[in-house]
């Protein structure tokens, strides 16, 4: 645990037993920033070796008690030791997700401004100022403008900055305003047909959550009634069928 603070006496003597943690974080350093984890790879890995320990523990004490062998000792060991690495990965890929998806939202306020005659460089540049709820979708733009205002065409800005993450409808929201541009097509009918295609895409998505939801909450009400119906209704049926049996062969 002491490992976690950004300068520590446990973290240099972790770096004496493993020169390169690194290679053992098995995350990449876009996942780490995406999924919100500001402390680098040497302290995912203190956090690795931690969570493998306490794994360990905890499974030796319930093996202490007959209950499990010692290659669950190891099994458990290495689930703690790749679990961060799973809920980082996790949390990056659902936040990517949902920059993916605000994109639609960016796109809404741009049509808005370029239909109230704004230019679209003037209308991209003003709206990707603005917080559109997604951290990784306004670090993008925040790049986007940055390597905008040093001089670098906006619409190369936004292709770069989707392909980095990736966001494929920043990407496709640069990629149309780039050819409406260069085929000298207004970028307002640009901009209303990807609108069109990303409201088409959400309302798949939420289609798609929608024809989940049955299943799951048939899983949920198996799981929450069926251990109740088995000891209500099924067992005693079987003990009175089994008493019956017991009477009628006496």
């Amino acid at each position: 645990m002491l490992a976690l603070r950004p300068v520590s006496r446990a973290a240099r003597s972790l770096a004496l037993v493993w020169p390169h943690p690194r290679r053992l974080v098995a995350v990449r350093s876009d996942d780490l920033r995406d999924g919100g984890w500001e402390r680098g790879p040497d302290a995912l890995f203190a956090l690795k070796i931690g969570a493998a320990l306490i794994c360990a523990a905890l499974a030796a004490a319930i093996g202490s008690a007959g209950l499990i062998g010692p290659a669950l000792i190891v099994v458990a060991a290495y689930a703690g030791f790749v679990a961060p690495s799973l809920a980082i990965e996790r949390r990056a890929r659902r936040m990517r997700d949902l920059a993916d998806r605000r994109v639609a939202v960016l796109v809404e306020w741009i049509e808005g401004l370029v239909a109230a005659g704004r230019p679209p460089e003037t209308a991209v540049a003003a709206v990707s100022a603005r917080p559109t709820g997604s951290p990784v979708l306004d670090r993008a733009l925040r790049e986007a403008l940055a390597a905008y205002a040093l001089g670098a065409p906006l619409h190369s800005a936004l292709l770069a900055a989707g392909r980095a993450v990736p966001l494929p409808s920043l990407g496709a929201l640069a990629g149309d305003l780039e050819r409406a541009r260069d085929l000298g097509r207004g970028a307002l009918t640009v901009l209303r047909e990807l609108r069109q295609t990303l409201r088409h895409r959400e309302r798949a998505r939420l289609i798609e959550a929608a024809a989940r939801v049955d299943s799951e909450l048939m899983l949920v009400m198996v799981l929450c009634y069926l251990p109740a119906l088995m000891l209500l209704v099924v067992i005693p049926l079987f003990a009175t069928l089994l008493t019956g049996l017991d009477l009628v062969g006496g």
